[in-house]
This record gives structure tokens, sequence and C-alpha cells, in this order.
């Protein structure tokens, strides 16, 4: 690689970290098409994997403290689980194209609900139906495309949690599905000394952009905080669909 694209690449990481740390999400959304255009897709995921594992213990660390007030996070981490052994069964059957538009769809109507109805809100007692099967949902696409993040976004996002707590509900579901694919990428053989070195050395733009972005969760109002995670959520609609299509 030459010295402008690994140039690149670090300035990719770098932002997603800092979003990341904001918000809970982005880091993979910004980083991995980026690398995959200089490495390939394959390498990209796996030199992001462990990057992943340790950003979201640092963010689930930090905001250790707002766990008894998260809701709903055990069905979403057991049904998700499951979902996603069912989605690797399913694995050939099911047309990722259709899913990833039907998962764009699902995005482009909550982000419309979302200024049409401001103050709408999932209440606790709707979200303790909704989150087993919302949390089987997403692991069965986790399991079936390697694409959930979206799903889960949107879902929480409806619940208006603090800044705080959504990050580190959102942060705790990815982590689950993060060292699931960890494990089955290691178990593949995926992983050469190359891709571990430069997983390792992704390391430091990463850590040295989550920190800033974290500290920037604390000073955002929550309506652009809100509108943050909702620009998040576009961007991944976007590129659902640009992927549905092509």
């Amino acid at each position: 690689m030459t010295f402008g694209s690994i140039a690149i690449i670090v300035i990719a990481m770098g932002v997603g970290a800092f979003i990341k740390g904001a918000t809970g999400q982005g880091l993979p959304q910004i980083a991995i098409p980026v690398i995959a255009t200089f490495l390939g897709v394959e390498a990209a995921v796996v030199i992001m994997a462990v990057p992943g594992i340790i950003s979201n213990t640092w963010l689930i660390w930090t905001n250790r403290s707002f766990f008894s007030r998260t809701r709903d996070l055990p069905a979403l981490l057991v049904m998700g689980t499951a979902g996603a052994v069912l989605g690797t069964i399913l694995l050939k059957s099911l047309d990722p194209d259709i899913l990833s538009l039907v998962l764009a769809g699902m995005i482009g109507l909550y982000i419309l609900v979302y200024f049409l109805h401001p103050t709408l809100r999932l209440t606790p007692p709707v979200t303790r139906l909704t989150s087993p099967p919302v949390g089987a949902a997403a692991g069965v696409l986790q399991g079936a495309t390697g694409i959930s993040g979206p799903l889960i976004s949107t879902y929480l996002h409806g619940f208006r949690l603090e800044k705080e707590i959504y990050v580190l509900s959102i942060t705790t579901v990815f982590q689950v599905y993060a060292m699931v694919q960890a494990i089955t990428l290691a178990a593949l053989g995926l992983y050469t000394t190359r891709l571990f070195v430069l997983s390792l050395l992704s390391l430091v733009p990463i850590m040295a952009f989550l920190p800033l972005g974290s500290r920037l969760t604390g000073r955002l109002s929550r309506k652009t905080f809100e509108y943050m995670i909702l620009a998040v959520l576009l961007g991944s609609g976007l590129k659902l669909v640009f992927d549905g299509l092509t």
C-alpha cells in the first residue's frame, strides 16, 4: 500500500472511532468499506474484529454505572444469540439483497415517524413484549447477512434513552455479536500473522479518537445526540439500499 492509502485508512478509523465514542456505533460502518477498498472485504472484516471488541469493552467499562438503568438487554442478548444460530443455518436460503432493502425500508420509515411524531417513544410495557422478537430478528440478520446494527440501533433509538444509557445498551449488544464473530473467524483460520499485526496497529488511531468522542457525548444536548444517531442510521440505510440494488 502507498502512504496515501494508509493515510486514508487511518483517517477512516479515526473518524469511525470518534463517532463510536460519541454514539456507540459507526466504527465498522465507516472503517470496513474504506479498508476493503484497498485490502478486500475479508481482510477488512478480520482486521476490525479485535478492535471492535476492545472499543466495545472500553465503552462498556466507561459507562458501566448505567447498567441498572438499561432496559431489556437480557432478552435482546439471549434471543439475538439464538437468532444468530438460526440465521447461520438459513445462510444459503435467505436473499441478502432483499433483507438489505427491507431493513433500509424499516430505517426510512422510522426516521419519517420520528420527524412526524417527535415525542413518540417505545414505553417499557411495549418493549418487554417486543424485545424478544426484535432480538431474534437481529440475530437472524447477523447470522444470515452479517448486518444487524441498523435494526438494533433503530429499535433502541425508539426507547429515547439517556445518552450514556443508549451508548451502553447498544455497545453491549454489539459486543456479544463481535465476540461470536471473532471466535468464528479464528476457528476458520482467517487470522494470518499479517492481518493480526494490522489489527493490533489499527488500535492506535481507534483508541486515540474513541475517548475524544466519548467526552463529546456529555457535552451534546439530547436533541443533537438523537440527530447524530439518525445521521448514522441514514448512512446505514443508504448503504443497505446500495448493497441491495447492486
